[in-house]
């Protein structure tokens, strides 16, 4: 069962006991407090989110016809998945959080065909399948 917690304050933060974690205390909307324990990979992602929107609200207040800031990302990968009609792209972002994201073979076609209209590049042709 999912619980959405309404932070207004944190009490305490610590690494947890086994050192691969960040132990958070928060006070609710209630008064009540609620733990929360993140691994240190989600903790980076969500820092990574958290300096996005901060960056988001700011233009949002300058300026709200601004287009929204983009993420830098340092790093991707891409693979395919066991079953190959999916394919899993890798981001690593900048404060090295990573997000993947999971897509059918036929979007990422469509996802290359514009990547490469937006670049002005064509792509190469597909190997030739005649025998020589």
């Amino acid at each position: 069962m999912k619980r959405v917690i309404s932070a207004q304050q944190v009490l305490s933060a610590r690494t947890s006991d086994t050192g691969d974690g960040v132990r958070l205390v928060l006070l609710d909307e209630s008064g009540e407090e609620a733990v929360v324990t993140l691994p240190l990979d989600q903790l980076s992602i969500l820092s990574s989110w958290l300096q996005h929107a901060e960056r988001l609200a700011d233009t949002e207040q300058s300026n709200p016809a601004a287009p929204a800031p983009a993420i830098a990302v340092e790093k991707w990968t891409i693979r395919p998945e066991a079953d190959e009609e999916y394919l899993t792209l890798g981001f690593r972002l900048a404060r090295g959080g990573e997000i993947n994201l999971r897509m059918h073979r036929s979007g990422a076609a469509a996802y290359v065909k514009a990547l490469g209209s937006l670049l002005g590049r064509l792509l190469p042709a597909p190997p030739s399948k005649a025998k020589h």
